[in-house]
């Protein structure tokens, strides 16, 4: 049934060597990935450094450094690669909120206001809603064409533009501390293990599994030998199965929980 170490082609010890280092690996990344605390934004991880009362929040974004500096007073700044942006004063104004179980606030960016209303939490969210009572900056779109890139107004937008942060996160760094979450998923990294060590079992143990596969289907499996097509396919499968586990890794570490 099983064979030795070396009695194994190369091809199978290497998949099982793989397989093991992956196991351990991304293991140990998984553990570290979710000890790092961060904020998800735009579908990317900033990770949380505190300085005194200052809060940091950095990661990257588009390939370039990304950072939000909360500081005392509600001052909040951001920064995208070398682009700076701000810092945004945000002022609690209980006459500014348009329904009364919301909180009234004014943001200043620059000392220019540039919101006035309203704010609702809504799970890991911050909505924003103006004076009159309209969801702020909900229906805005942008629109690509020729290589550049228009906002619902027709304007051409920059990089700068683009970039520039929603003022529902600003809002929502200034007002609380928001909960934090973490790159890597323990349970999915345990479910892809079961599948990693179910490959090394059928690696390890090949013939054993060809008995299982016919037993239903002939009358004595231990006289019926597999065939050269079989064995390609059995194979196959062992290379196909590996290049999964590695994706199904990646993905378990890389998402934000």
């Amino acid at each position: 049934m099983g064979e030795k170490w070396e009695e194994m082609s190369l091809l199978r010890r290497i998949l099982v060597v793989i397989l093991a280092v992956m196991i351990v690996g991304f293991g140990a990344a998984t553990l570290i990935a979710g000890g790092q605390k961060g904020i998800e934004y735009r579908d990317t991880l900033l990770r949380l450094t505190q300085e005194g009362e200052v809060r940091r929040y950095a990661g990257r974004l588009d390939w370039k450094r990304t950072e939000f500096t909360v500081c005392p007073g509600r001052t909040v700044e951001y920064r995208w690669g070398d682009e700076a942006y701000g810092p945004y004063q945000i002022v609690e104004d209980p006459a500014a909120a348009p329904e009364y179980y919301m909180t009234g606030l004014e943001i200043y960016q620059d000392g220019k206001q540039v919101f006035r209303g309203g704010y609702k939490p809504s799970g890991s969210w911050l909505v924003l809603y103006s004076e009159d009572g309209e969801p702020f900056g909900m229906v805005d779109f942008t629109v690509s064409a020729g290589g550049k890139t228009y906002d619902s107004n027709g304007k051409e937008l920059t990089a700068r533009d683009l970039h520039a942060p929603d003022l529902s996160t600003v809002a929502r760094l200034a007002m609380d501390e928001p909960e934090l979450t973490h790159r890597g998923h323990f349970g999915l990294y345990l479910l892809v293990t079961l599948l990693a060590a179910f490959n090394i079992f059928q690696i390890c143990y090949p013939e054993l599994m060809f008995r299982w596969s016919i037993m239903w289907h002939v009358q004595d499996p231990y006289a019926a030998e597999p065939s050269d097509w079989y064995i390609l396919m059995e194979r196959i499968e062992w290379v196909v199965l590996t290049g999964v586990v590695a994706v199904l890794y990646w993905a378990a570490l890389t998402v934000i929980d």
